[in-house]
């Protein structure tokens, strides 16, 4: 089937977006591509961004929500309401380039277990470099943007990948709904992380489309509001993935992941150890609501664990770590500790089926 035979339905979440979403909408305009269905829903935004969709972009589906309900529960809102056969999800802050969208369905008309495809993003400020080309996700669940800040020209493999970026993906309708949507108790961040994730353990796909490029507003640090989600989002996704003696095995790559992050958190100062202990404080008051949504991944999935190890980094990969002897032999001696347990725990995985 050829790519513009794929009915396709784009979903983007509009907060606060006022100063990106006619950029972003009149690139989607752009593409003529025909019959495509365009869905925006604005997070109770504040400012006018969503006066300026009514205005400029009539056949838009604008839904307005009276309350900020999160990202993922924004995207889950704008799927149930769309009609595509494919959902392609962007965010507010980035723009799509010529072919963006023929490139991202290309690989889901040529192979039926590619479930996710992901698109290559550069950076607004500096199109020149790759913000990233899907993610390398460590089984400690930190995750790195592939080909962070390498040349524009670079990463034209397509390839698969731990995980999609939750900036500019596409999915087939039936894995989406056998998959149940994003997980919406993320509220933001990880929940692409997760939904990769679950697809990989469901028999999908995730797959890096570089014929799909767009340009995206992005830091190369995240911001002080993404610090508590990201750090309590992480160990909610192993807590719901991996298996209890998977998590045994894995306990020294799962340690040394931990100490990163107090030490990312201790560079942000009291912002950032103040977010590490309201992200423990609600792991702990939300310990019974993570063990039924364990529950309820353990159940569905139809792949072991060792099929999904696979597909994650054995090692960190740190973008703002350049420089510096001390800093590369830190890294170096922490990512040779990382693979050599990820490859005694793989193989115990497959020999045990795990």
């Amino acid at each position: 089937m050829d790519s513009a035979q794929l009915s396709t339905s784009i979903i983007i979440v509009l907060y606060n977006g006022q100063d990106y979403i006619q950029d972003c909408l009149a690139a989607v305009e752009g593409l003529g591509m025909p019959d495509l269905e365009v869905i925006v829903i604005d997070n109770s935004s504040s400012d006018n961004g969503a006066a300026l969709v009514t205005e400029h972009f009539p056949t838009v589906r604008l839904v307005r929500n009276p309350e900020n309900i999160g990202f993922a529960a924004a995207c889950n809102q704008g799927a149930a309401l769309a009609q595509g056969e494919v959902l392609a999800f962007l965010n507010q802050d980035t723009r799509v380039q010529p072919g963006w969208l023929k490139g991202l369905l290309a690989p889901l008309t040529q192979d039926p277990q590619i479930g996710l495809t992901t698109s290559k993003l550069l950076f607004m400020s500096q199109p020149d470099k790759i913000n990233l080309c899907g993610l390398d996700v460590h089984y400690s669940g930190l995750s790195f943007g592939r080909g962070v800040l390498a040349p524009a020209t670079g990463m034209e493999k397509a390839a698969p990948v731990s995980a999609v970026s939750g900036s500019a993906f596409a999915v087939r309708r039936p894995a989406w709904e056998k998959l149940g949507g994003f997980d919406t108790d993320y509220f933001m961040y990880y929940e692409d992380t997760d939904l990769s994730w679950r697809a990989w353990l469901a028999g999908y796909a995730t797959w890096y489309a570089p014929a799909s490029c767009a340009l995206h507003d992005a830091p190369l640090k995240p911001a002080h509001h993404a610090l508590a989600f990201s750090t309590r989002n992480r160990p909610v996704l192993l807590l719901k993935t991996w298996k209890v003696p998977t998590l045994v095995l894995l306990t020294p790559g799962l340690l040394l992941a931990e100490l990163a992050e107090w030490a990312l958190m201790a560079v942000y100062g009291k912002a950032g150890l103040r977010a590490k202990a309201r992200a423990i404080g609600w792991l702990l008051k939300n310990r019974g609501a993570i063990r039924a949504r364990r529950r309820h991944t353990q159940n569905t999935r139809a792949k072991p664990d060792w099929y999904l190890l696979r597909q994650c980094s054995p090692v960190f990969k740190p973008v703002m770590i350049k420089d510096g002897v001390l800093g590369e032999t830190l890294v170096g001696l922490v990512n040779a500790v990382l693979c050599l347990n990820y490859w005694f725990a793989l193989t115990i995985c497959r020999i045990g089926g795990i």
